[in-house]
């Protein structure tokens, strides 16, 4: 498939709804597809990002302790001070004490709820959606830089979405999620139980092979020296 064009097609080909008027109107389809794109991409993990400037690159303001974060991102792997190049430690907002371990030399604690300025050594996430802390207080405007897993930045409202995000192999078993969807709608022609359920078998089977796939792709075969006898 090419766009959402051709995955609106073939669903209502696939659940014979294809003459007007339809069970399933033009806007729940592309509410299904949307839904399907996404979720695909939340089960495998999220989408690799490391250079879409609006994504990864986070505004830093003097005497702010707070940064806004793209509501798209599901994971950050790494940061890095824009200004320097250096590495700025992610910590979660539940594992500080465990943090705390292996750096008896800095009091985080202490640090998170004071405004004491210097260069940025932590990005402390999970407190709130969208938010990060600094630790310590910019002394001045900087950035940082990120590598996160993301969601696809757009959302599918229409026939001439790409899909661009997501490999074209894919894009044919975005129809399971999306008959999981609408048959599960409260109508009588539509509601199927048993057909629900096997779009959501079905398509989770496939997103758990892909993301094994996807998970062998990322890590380089090791070469494995065997001594003589």
């Amino acid at each position: 498939m090419i766009n959402s064009g051709e995955l609106f097609d073939t669903f209502r080909d696939e659940v014979v709804d294809t003459v007007a008027t339809y069970l399933w109107t033009d806007v729940e389809v592309a509410r299904y597809a949307n839904e399907a794109y996404v979720m695909f991409v939340r089960l495998i993990g999220g989408i690799a990002d490391f250079t879409t400037t609006v994504v990864t690159q986070v505004a830093v303001t003097a005497g702010s302790a707070a940064v806004t974060l793209h509501p798209k991102i599901l994971r950050i792997m790494q940061c890095y001070r824009a200004s320097d190049g250096k590495e700025v430690l992610i910590a979660n907002n539940t594992e500080l004490e465990t943090l705390l371990k292996d750096v008896d030399y800095f009091e985080l604690p202490r640090l998170l709820h004071s405004d004491q300025q210097g260069q940025i050594r932590y990005l402390v996430i999970g407190a709130e959606r969208g938010v990060g802390q600094l630790v310590m207080v910019p002394a001045a405007d900087d950035s940082l830089r990120l590598a996160v897993y993301r969601l696809p930045l757009l959302d599918i409202v229409d026939r001439t979405h790409t899909m661009a995000e997501v490999g074209t192999e894919h894009h044919i078993h975005l129809l399971d999620w999306m008959k999981h969807l609408a048959y599960r709608k409260q109508d009588a022609d539509c509601f199927n139980a048993k057909a629900s359920a096997e779009g959501e078998t079905e398509f989770r089977l496939y997103c758990a092979l892909a993301k094994a796939e996807w998970q062998r792709y990322k890590h380089k075969t090791r070469v494995v020296r065997y001594g003589g006898l």
